[in-house]
């Protein structure tokens, strides 16, 4: 994530490409099958009634029954709007994504120990200097080989106001109603897991219970995050987030769709081509992921029964691990927002078992990172 990021439209996904392209593009953009009495009728969402939801489908040419199966699996979520806004001018324990984080005034800044992943990083950037003279990425590798070396801060992502999102609609039963999530991760290095296999953690969630809190500065991080940019050495441009309550469904690679429909298309194909994900909802808390590679729950549910699923035939695995993969609940979704310098190429999910959110240990949750590829 050192610099700007620029990508050109072809290679933007979904969610972005139909709020580039605006209405007229939108339009455009209906299947041919979408008959236009039906796409007059069609909302692409927010979908504040299960009501709402059902009309939306039915609009596209979904069964009845389809319909039905599908509002079964509707999720509560709330849809984390944001808007580009200075730090100072965010109120302190506001939600947000970027800038500094509201902790109690005892906060010890979450570290990360010595990182193989980082390392394994370094040995790919030389690579690219075998072939590359170039001075900027020698510097780079001599910085970055001696951060993975050793203990360093994680960087602070976002901070959910749990209250907020609370009243802006319904959760799940078992997301806290009061205080804040914290999200810190390795920036720098921008694993595509937030444990490695010797346990070491590289990002942290924590639940910030109390209403006392101060805005706490981030520490160097040992490499800047933005090169050039000194204001955003540490931190990520900041933006204020607006929750708005949402159901979402399932997409064609989760666990509750793929099985049924291996060799023909999911019923909703259609509707999920329409959303140009409503309100910016690439934030969310809880609802269903919007997946952009694999389904993760079945991963998650493998690695935590110590399963090698590696050789085994999709409908295999979703026999043997359905029930326990039920138990994994999205907390957090991750991904673009409103503002000019920074883009994640991709999403961050925060997954956490049942169990322990009920019981509050965040320490369990999982961190994936899929990119736009």
């Amino acid at each position: 994530m050192n610099g700007f990021t620029r990508r050109s439209p072809v290679q933007f996904p979904r969610r972005q490409f139909f709020k580039m392209i605006g209405a007229a593009g939108f339009c455009a953009a209906l299947p041919r099958q979408l008959s236009a009495q039906n796409a007059a009728t069609f909302r692409s969402g927010p979908y504040r009634t299960l009501d709402e939801l059902s009309a939306s489908l039915t609009a596209t040419g979904i069964s009845t029954d389809e319909v039905q199966t599908l509002l079964a699996l509707a999720k509560p979520s709330i849809a984390l709007q944001s808007t580009a806004v200075e730090d100072s001018e965010i109120a302190v324990g506001a939600g947000k994504i970027g800038g500094s984080p509201d902790v109690p005034r005892d906060f010890i800044w979450p570290l990360r120990q010595p990182t193989v992943f980082g390392l394994a990083t370094i040995e790919t950037l030389r690579k690219y200097e075998a072939d590359n003279s170039d001075e900027d990425l020698k510097r780079q590798i001599a910085l970055k080989e001696a951060l993975a070396k050793r203990v360093a801060p994680l960087a602070f992502m976002t901070q959910i106001d749990l209250a907020v999102c609370a009243a802006a609609g319904r959760l799940d039963e078992d997301i806290p109603r009061a205080g804040r999530l914290l999200l810190f991760y390795d920036l720098v290095f921008n694993p595509q897991t937030g444990q490695e296999p010797n346990g070491n953690r590289l990002f942290q969630l924590i639940h910030v219970e109390t209403d006392q809190l101060t805005r706490k500065t981030a520490p160097d991080l040992g490499y800047p995050l933005f090169g050039g940019i000194d204001v955003y050495r540490n931190c990520l441009p900041s933006a204020r987030f607006r929750p708005v309550f949402t159901y979402t469904l399932p997409d064609q690679r989760a666990a509750p769709i793929t099985p049924s429909y291996l060799n023909r298309p999911y019923p909703h194909e259609n509707w999920s081509d329409l959303q140009p994900t409503h309100l910016e909802a690439s934030n969310r808390l809880g609802g269903w992921p919007e997946n952009i590679k694999k389904e993760m729950t079945i991963d998650l549910a493998a690695a935590d029964a110590g399963v090698d699923i590696t050789q085994m035939n999709y409908r295999d695995v979703f026999k043997r691990l359905e029930r326990s993969a039920q138990q994994w609940v999205l907390l957090l979704q991750i991904g673009a927002y409103d503002n000019d310098i920074n883009d994640f190429n991709g999403l961050y999910y925060i997954w956490i078992k049942r169990e322990d959110l009920r019981a509050r240990d965040f320490s369990k949750a999982r961190l994936i990172y899929q990119k736009d590829e």
